[in-house]
């Protein structure tokens, strides 16, 4: 399995130079490193890793969807299981952090001081109400847009700007897929 990640950049056509600064920084212990390029090549302890590495006789399938097979892609970002509810939780607590940051940056006064106790209120208003920072709104268009509710909303009145922020997580293989998507309108 060693090595299979990096095969599979070039068949994906994803950016190398942008994918691998992570690791050029040198800023993670090496025991995570390892466990990181671990998993995006596909080598830990799975039931597809159990079948077709380790030729065991087990079942390859996910063991809560039990349509596919369980890959490290699988448990990550493809398990119908797992999208209900556990999938939509990393998405919020992205945002949240995305949200947190221009929160504390405009003086929008909350009671928490880490990023990861932080839960947005739909509006936020900064003091003076120079800044809204609005989380999950939907936006009024005059025609109809498709995906019209970004994840967060900027409006800063005194700059007369607005910043849509929508964050999309994905596993490797659905990166370029989700990235087309999101520019069509």
């Amino acid at each position: 399995m060693h090595g299979q990640y990096i095969r599979n950049i070039d068949r994906q056509c994803i950016s190398q130079k942008d994918t691998f600064p992570w690791l050029l920084k040198g800023d993670l212990k090496a025991e995570t490193e390892s466990e990181v390029v671990a998993a995006k090549d596909q080598a830990l302890q799975t039931k597809y890793y159990a079948t077709k590495i380790l030729n065991t006789e087990t079942d390859s399938k996910c063991r809560l969807c039990k349509k596919f097979d369980e890959t490290i892609d699988h448990i990550i970002s493809a398990c119908p299981i797992l999208a209900k509810e556990q999938y939509i939780k990393r998405h919020d607590r992205v945002c949240a952090q995305l949200h947190f940051n221009p929160c504390k940056e405009t003086g929008i006064q909350f009671g928490k001081k880490r990023w990861y106790e932080h839960t947005p209120k739909s509006v936020e208003t900064s003091q003076g109400g120079k800044v809204n920072i609005l989380w999950n709104q939907q936006v009024q268009t005059d025609r109809t847009i498709r995906n019209n509710k970004p994840d967060i909303i900027i409006r800063d009145k005194e700059k007369g700007t607005c910043m849509l922020i929508d964050v999309a997580i994905s596993g490797d293989r659905n990166l370029i897929k989700k990235s087309r998507e999101d520019f069509k309108m």
